[in-house]
């Protein structure tokens, strides 16, 4: 809406003309008031003069008059002052006081005498002294008169009112001629430029351009003008600049509101009272609504089916808007309007919007990774094939157990459960019917129990149940667990149907109860699994409960396992070296490296007796690594040195964990890379078992490290499983006969009849034959009638040191010579 044009009495005319008059009249009053003053104190003095003239007249006659009391004479001066119109008495005293002569006259009103009283006195008397001539010592009389003071300012107050009238006549005149010039040079070309711009089109002020004043004018009002067309012209310029911009600025709007509709992750915005003034479609949609229903309604509202406090949101929000701080929210988790739980994780930051600052929300649905982070914990704490807990949580229940055994005074048991003969079927039925038995198996030993116990799988085959407060008296405890182990037992080799098969499969049951001597869960788990191995040692399908003959077992197997592990960090173990000879020529051709530890205190410990321990700890990869790369180590050492001689070959064993481990062909590899033996140096000695279970997987890791040079010997043949068939397919150069066939060689025929069969059979496949545990001559001649190529044995050499085998191979290289 436009302004109005002022009034007249409003304008800059009029203003101008009204503050003219009072600076006119101010200044004129002013300066009127200062001449009028000088004009007054001049007046004073003229008034002065005259007196000090009327007195020096009419002194001589008075002077007479006194001096020869001459009355009419002083009448006369009396009259003769009188005759001024401003002096109205007047009195002659002669020199005793008396009035000599005296008179008056009436004194007329005039209008002036307030003014008079405010400026001066109305009535002012003068008096001199008659000194008559030849008195030199005083006055003979006096005269005194009295001036109206009125009628001797009357031409003072005539003037002035004549000045007075004339500058207000002046001043009148002077401000309407202001008027004038003003209201044609100013207030007429501005009352013009209001009305101009008040018909200014704001959507387009460029339209209406301001009407210029004549050429001839320079001034600032022109000036003004012409910067005003000037501006209009910018601002046009500029609006139609803003149009661009707004519309583009509209079509990026709905295009970012468009990519924030679409993006997958959800966005809100709250104020600091908690309602939303924002939500892209994905928030909107989650909650059940729509992005304009969203607008406007209370956090509360919205979500008054969340999981998630809803004052701690505000609090958050709080911090945000307030605290100018940003906040991460690890998770929050809502239910839907459908009933969906939904869990977010959300980022909460300020922001600007529009007019206030509110709580920017960005969510990611993490629903889905949710539920698979919940099925992954459930997978890491269940066995997959049964849904059974497995390890992991069977470690953790029954540390429970045990706590809860020891606080309460009470019993319980743990269950080692192996079922036999599982790898038959297995092997002749398949995977799958095996998988669909251990999920029949899981489903009965569950059944079998109470809910409070626990039933796990371990791995395979291999189940394993707690039995929780049995009884406070432990006898009575190991008695019920016999019953529930029988129990199990009985169930578990009740017939299973598959395909209108009957298949049918007995467990073995280790029995320890707890809480014992303060024995650890892995100690618990140690001697359960003794004591079914203790079942299976006697034929399998029965039960039995750990008893103090196994502890003392299973606490020297401890004791011997941290032994182990300090002879590995603490370099206790050794290689000895067993030459291997050639039976023809008697020359030495390689050796087998043999592990030898030499306890700090106990000495020299059997490999019988640590070898065991080192497969079922696990150790054996570690020492059997150890020893591949001091063999390794040595035979560069000898290659330098001179003593390694072509052809020459040094044997190491290999256990089956080390073997079927995966990474083992890696480490092997890796270590021939660290270490450059000689070319086709080194033979590795594996038994039947390794390669009879997984033939395939063995052929494969035998042919890749061929290819890198190292040979394969298949030690112990004979006292295996004897399968001639897998042979042919093995990649093995070598056949080592066993020293329980050489050593009976000489007096049993069936023995001889078998080595010969064993040398016949390797020669027929081009596999060279190695005779272990030679301590006579005779059983060399007959090895060596039979067509064997090397021996081993006390008759050449028991494993010595490195240094006395090096010893053997400089006294075989000057026998050489």
């Amino acid at each position: 809406m436009r302004d109005k044009a002022p009034s007249f009495f409003n304008g800059i005319s009029f203003q101008l003309a009204k503050i003219g008059i009072i600076l006119a009249f101010v200044l004129s009053f002013l300066l009127s008031s200062v001449q009028l003053y000088l004009d007054f104190l001049n007046q004073e003095k003229e008034l002065k003069t005259l007196i000090d003239r009327v007195i020096q007249v009419a002194t001589p006659p008075a002077v007479r008059s006194v001096s020869t009391l001459d009355d009419e004479l002083s009448y006369e001066v009396v009259n003769g002052l009188l005759r001024y119109g401003f002096i109205y008495e007047v009195v002659i005293y002669d020199d005793t006081g008396n009035v000599l002569a005296q008179g008056s006259s009436t004194r007329p009103e005039v209008k002036t005498r307030w003014l008079t009283n405010k400026i001066t006195e109305n009535t002012r008397e003068y008096t001199a002294n008659l000194l008559l001539p030849g008195y030199s010592d005083g006055t003979s009389g006096s005269i005194r008169f009295s001036v109206d003071m009125d009628l001797a300012l009357e031409g003072f107050y005539n003037r002035s009112q004549t000045a007075l009238m004339t500058g207000l006549l002046r001043n009148m005149f002077l401000v309407l001629l202001l008027f004038v010039v003003f209201y044609y040079t100013l207030t007429k070309p501005l009352v013009r430029l209001s009305r101009e711009i008040n018909n200014i089109n704001p959507d387009h002020p460029g339209v209406n351009r301001l009407t210029q004043l004549p050429a001839q004018r320079k001034d600032e009002l022109a000036q003004l003008i012409a910067s005003s067309n000037q501006l209009l012209a910018i601002v046009e310029l500029s609006l139609a600049k803003r149009r661009a911009v707004e519309l583009a600025l509209r079509k990026s709007e709905e295009h970012l509101r468009q990519i924030i509709d679409h993006l997958p992750v959800m966005i809100g915005a709250r104020n600091i009272a908690g309602y939303y003034l924002f939500a892209n479609k994905a928030l909107a949609n989650e909650l059940g609504y729509t992005p304009d229903q969203m607008r406007n309604l209370h956090v509360r509202q919205l979500l008054k089916n969340s999981v998630f406090d809803i004052d701690t949101m505000l609090q958050n929000d709080y911090r945000v808007i307030r605290g100018n701080e940003e906040l991460d929210v690890i998770e929050e988790r809502f239910v839907t309007s459908t009933g969906k739980q939904l869990f977010l994780q959300t980022h909460i930051m300020p922001l600007a919007f529009y007019d206030e600052k509110v709580a920017l929300i960005v969510s990611v649905d993490i629903t889905e990774r949710k539920n698979a982070q919940a099925k992954m914990e459930f997978m890491a704490h269940h066995d997959a094939l049964t849904g059974l807990p497995n390890r992991l949580q069977l470690v953790e229940r029954l540390e429970h157990e045990l706590r809860r055994a020891e606080r309460h005074g009470y019993f319980g048991a743990v269950l080692f459960i192996d079922l036999d003969q599982f790898k038959t079927i297995n092997d002749s039925l398949g995977h799958p019917v095996g998988d669909r038995v251990l999920e029949v198996v899981a489903t009965r030993l569950q059944q079998s129990v109470r809910e409070e116990d626990l039933v796990a799988r371990l791995s395979g085959d291999e189940f394993v149940v707690v039995l929780t407060v049995l009884d406070q008296n432990i006898e009575t405890a190991a008695l019920r667990a016999g019953e529930i182990s029988e129990k199990i037992r009985t169930i578990i080799s009740q017939p299973y149907m598959y395909d209108s098969m009957e298949l049918r499969v007995t467990c073995s049951v280790g029995v320890v109860v707890y809480p014992d001597k303060n024995n650890s869960v892995h100690e618990l788990l140690r001697y359960a699994d003794t004591a079914m191995y203790q079942v299976k040692e006697k034929g399998r399908d029965s039960i039995e409960f750990f008893n103090e003959e196994m502890a003392d077992k299973v606490s020297r197997q401890l004791t011997m396992e941290g032994d182990l592990h300090r002879a590995l960090d603490e370099s206790q173990f050794e290689l000895y070296y067993q030459p291997k000879i050639d039976i023809q020529s008697g020359r030495v051709v390689g050796a087998e490296a043999l592990l030898r530890w030499n306890h700090p205190t106990k000495g020299m410990v059997s490999p019988v007796d640590f070898i065991p321990v080192l497969e079922t700890s696990g150790m054996i990869i570690d020492v059997g690594q150890w020893v591949l790369e001091a063999s390794c180590k040595t035979l560069v050492k000898w290659h330098q040195s001179g003593l390694w001689k072509p052809g020459m070959k040094m044997s190491i064993n290999i256990s089956p964990r080390q073997f079927r481990r995966a990474a083992f062909v890696d480490d092997v590899i890796a270590t021939l890379e660290k270490y450059p033996i000689p070319e086709a140096s080194l033979d590795m000695e594996i038994t039947e078992g390794i390669v009879i279970q997984r033939v395939d997987d063995a052929i494969v890791t035998m042919t890749t490290l061929s290819e890198r040079g190292i040979s394969f010997s298949l030690d112990d043949f004979g006292t295996g499983y004897s399968s001639i068939s897998y042979l042919k397919r093995l990649p093995v150069s070598t056949l080592k006969i066993d020293k329980g066939f050489v050593r009976d060689i000489i007096d049993d025929r069936n023995d001889r009849v078998l080595v010969e069969t064993i040398i016949t059979m390797g020669r027929l496949l081009d596999m060279e034959l190695v005779a272990e545990g030679v301590e006579e001559a005779e059983q060399l001649a007959i090895l060596k009638s039979f067509g064997c190529n090397y021996y081993q044995g006390y008759l050449s050499s028991q494993a010595v040191p490195l240094a006395e085998f090096e010893v053997i191979l400089a006294d075989d290289e000057k026998v050489g010579e």
